[in-house]
């Protein structure tokens, strides 16, 4: 078992989880974008996912087909749980997704791994992280045609010659299409890095060493979180994905060298690192859809009237509401005689 693989899928998950509290950061009055860093958990997923199909088909013979079989056995049945979960609540609720409809195609589309380009513009399926899930489904299906090849090495050369390949068209190219566009992202490179890991680790050719491993790992890290302020306009390919290679190769490294992150509740959190990446959007909206709940204030016209009813029943005047008297809003409100806007931190802001 690779315990610190294990361990960097929890926090590869979490990073993503971050990135869908960014609202309430905006609420508390920092900057926009101020945990982007964790949109890098997704590139690490990637790098982690190459490595391993390397990997688990290394350790025992088995058929193109039974490899798609297991994977799909592993991805589909709880996307598909959450997506149609999704689509209800879209149609019964549809205030609640803003970005979501309940459109039958689109969840067609998204059952069947089918990438589209939705209303505002984004590649997102009904679960909008489900967008991550299109490549992956990609990347077994190259993964399983290369193991119909009659030698190993063969098809994971192939595999990593069709993702090279796809990544340069889009470079050279640069198709518009939506579709095209999608599978020829440089991003898809993260999955060959990955096997290049993988392929090092089962022919032995990783060393084993800890000073350095921690070394470069820590660096790394930092530099994968740092990216998006560091290299803003950088594909996310490079700012993100060369430092999740050389995090996951420090990770076989360390543990090849007897280093390893065996407590028990960061590899729980990394056994269910695939179910807290598809449900976790669940309560984070609703964390976030109650901090804008509490951040708003009631409109001017009721607070009077608030006031009163908070008041109504105690003692003083009649109904109880003569103590907790209050002046009207329009006293004081700003004199400058320019109307004030809602500040930009403020500005509720769609969510998918």
């Amino acid at each position: 078992m690779l315990v610190n693989i294990q361990a960097l899928r929890a926090v590869a998950a979490f990073l993503v989880v971050f990135v869908h509290l960014g609202r309430l950061t905006e609420l508390a009055g920092l900057p926009n974008g101020v945990t982007d860093f964790g949109n890098s958990g997704v590139d690490l997923f990637f790098v982690i996912s190459g490595l391993i199909m390397v990997v688990t088909t290394s350790e025992r013979s088995q058929t193109a087909s039974h490899f798609l079989r297991h994977r799909i056995a592993r991805i589909v049945p709880l996307y598909w749980v959450i997506t149609v979960a999704v689509f209800a609540l879209a149609l019964a609720a549809p205030a609640l997704l803003q970005s979501t409809r309940a459109d039958p195609l689109e969840l067609i589309k998204s059952l069947v791994f089918i990438p589209y380009q939705r209303f505002d513009g984004q590649m997102h399926p009904v679960v909008f992280v489900g967008w991550t899930l299109n490549y992956e489904m990609m990347f077994y299906a190259i993964f399983a045609l290369g193991m119909l090849l009659p030698w190993r090495s063969l098809g994971l050369a192939f595999a990593l010659t069709v993702l090279g390949l796809a990544s340069l068209a889009g470079q050279v190219f640069a198709p518009h299409a939506p579709l095209p566009a999608f599978y020829t992202s440089p991003i898809m490179l993260e999955f060959g890095a990955g096997m290049v890991l993988g392929v090092l680790l089962t022919r032995d050719l990783l060393p084993a060493a800890r000073a350095p491993a921690l070394v470069m790992g820590v660096v790394a890290f930092v530099l994968m979180l740092a990216g998006s302020w560091l290299w803003p306009t950088i594909d996310r390919s490079i700012m993100s994905g060369i430092p999740a290679f050389f995090i996951v190769g420090s990770a076989l490294m360390a543990e090849r060298a007897g280093l390893a992150w065996k407590s028990g509740w960061i590899q729980l959190l990394g056994a269910a690192s695939y179910s807290i990446y598809l449900t976790h959007f669940f309560a984070t909206q609703a964390i976030v859809k109650l901090a804008e709940r509490l951040d708003h204030p009631p409109p001017r016209r009721y607070r009077g009237v608030w006031a009163c009813r908070a008041g109504a029943g105690r003692p003083g005047g009649r109904y109880g509401a003569s103590r907790y008297r209050v002046a009207p809003d329009r006293a004081r409100a700003p004199r400058t005689g320019r109307p004030t806007a809602t500040p930009a931190h403020r500005r509720p802001r769609g969510r998918a």
